[in-house]
């Protein structure tokens, strides 16, 4: 494609195109990087550039771009159902993948006390409609168990679950809630004990204090308590102190209230197994999944419901018990086609104990690249989800969303002289790379973090 070419799709880009969480003034000032296609773990733009996708097209990224299976199963089924909506039929599927992920869902609790029981799979299209699907499901399931004063919930402080209006009210990052305030519900927040050094493990004793009498004060009107296990995502990657998951658990059990999970960025081996919350062997009675569910290849979520949730739905047609929510689009078969090869895939290529190896390998070449540099904080990781700090001028590593200037130039500096795609939330650095990725490639986003920091450092002496 010809300069000019690429003058004209540019310019066009910049004045029709509007692209989330993007500042469209300063987009306009930039030369956009417009992408043709994809291999592996690498994007080529109209330029003929080639960039490693270091942040997984927005975290749902498994397997690299285009992967011969996944793109096989889904030209397969496009060529014999592309969709057929769940409202009045189904097909198979959604019945397939629904029935294997049940299958993989048990399978991951299988040493849990007591016998898994996650068996029904609601379908939606992106993570904050599964969130809002299990929030509604929630709401509904109290009333029809005849609590109908339990009405709220519980999140967590530095929580995100998502842009639509539910998921928005139970999330906590203000600078994405306080233009909506208004229209949003109040939820009670309840403190996110962050361990961020996995050999440490600080007493979070006065966190389950103070969540057990926001519980035990307000145990009547509380619904469900929403939290994504194991890592913060949008906040930071802010990971959970271990065994809270748990307390949490106990406390929901004793008063009778749902425990909903989002894994809607933990889940699919992100953080290492299929399921994050059954690291800790906590079983909740809805879970919500997403992003790499399809293995990053095509829109798709689910909300899996426990059989005592379920079973709350269950009666004639008149009393409207029905589970009132649904999409247009919900199980699209060809998404489906591409979610079951890629959970076959999962199995068959061992993803757990890749992400688990490269993890680590991850984790000390950052150690030992960045790790004294006196602009870099406490890095925070789990799995191949992973979030570097960048102090300010003072030193602090909590400068929030507005302040990312430092961690934009490391960015910028990664992208335009590395060919590495990265994206900070704040001021903090994000790292979240195709599942399958290999030991070069690791050295590739390392090598281009280092050099933007040492350009940073070089450029405020």
């Amino acid at each position: 494609m010809g300069l000019r070419d690429y003058k004209q799709l540019a310019e066009q880009d910049q004045s029709v195109v509007w692209h989330p969480y993007t500042q469209m003034q300063e987009y306009a000032r930039t030369e956009p990087i417009i992408i043709s296609r994809g291999e592996g773990p690498y994007l080529y733009d109209i330029r003929r550039r080639r960039f490693l996708d270091a942040y997984g097209s927005m975290w749902c990224n498994v397997w690299g771009h285009n992967h011969p299976e996944l793109v096989k199963a889904i030209q397969q089924q496009a060529g014999q159902l592309c969709h057929a909506s769940l409202f009045s039929v189904s097909h198979v599927p959604a019945i397939d993948f629904a029935n294997m992920l049940v299958d993989a869902i048990k399978q991951d609790f299988r040493f849990a006390d007591e016998p898994p029981t996650l068996s029904h799979v609601f379908y939606s299209d992106n993570g904050s409609t599964a969130v809002e699907v299990a929030m509604k499901m929630a709401l509904q399931y109290q009333n029809q168990k005849g609590k109908i004063s339990r009405t709220q919930f519980l999140t967590f402080h530095e929580g995100y679950h998502g842009d639509t209006f539910g998921a928005m009210s139970a999330s906590s990052i203000e600078v994405f809630r306080q233009k909506f305030a208004p229209s949003l519900f109040n939820c009670h927040h309840a403190t996110y004990p962050m361990q961020v050094d996995p050999d440490e493990h600080e007493s979070t004793r006065h966190h389950e204090m103070q969540l057990e009498a926001l519980i035990a004060g307000r145990n009547d009107k509380i619904a469900a308590v929403v939290i994504e296990p194991v890592i913060q995502g949008a906040s930071g990657m802010r990971p959970l102190a271990e065994d809270y998951l748990g307390k949490i658990k106990k406390y929901c059990r004793e008063y009778d209230i749902l425990l909903i999970t989002d894994e809607v960025f933990t889940g699919f081996c992100r953080t290492g197994p299929l399921v994050a919350s059954s690291t800790e062997l906590v079983e909740p009675d809805i879970m919500c999944l997403g992003k790499g569910i399809t293995g990053g290849t095509l829109p798709m979520a689910v909300t899996v419901a426990s059989d005592r949730v379920f079973e709350a739905f269950k009666g004639e047609w008149a009393e409207m018990r029905q589970f009132l929510h649904g999409h247009t689009y919900s199980g699209n078969p060809i998404a489906c086609a591409a979610a079951i090869r890629n959970l076959e895939m999962i199995f068959e290529e061992k993803l757990k104990e890749n992400v688990k190896s490269r993890a680590r390998e991850l984790n000390y070449a950052l150690r030992r690249a960045i790790g004294s540099s006196p602009r870099v904080g406490q890095i925070r990781q789990r799995g191949l989800a992973v979030g570097i700090p960048i102090k300010d001028a003072s030193g602090n590593e909590d400068a929030g969303y507005e302040s990312r200037d430092d961690a934009m130039k490391i960015c910028e500096h990664a992208i335009e002289r590395s060919r590495v795609l990265l994206r900070p939330l704040g001021n903090v650095i994000t790292i979240v790379p195709p599942l399958n990725i290999e030991s070069e490639q690791i050295g590739e986003i390392v090598n281009a973090i280092s050099r933007g920091l040492e350009a940073l450092e070089a450029g405020n002496k």
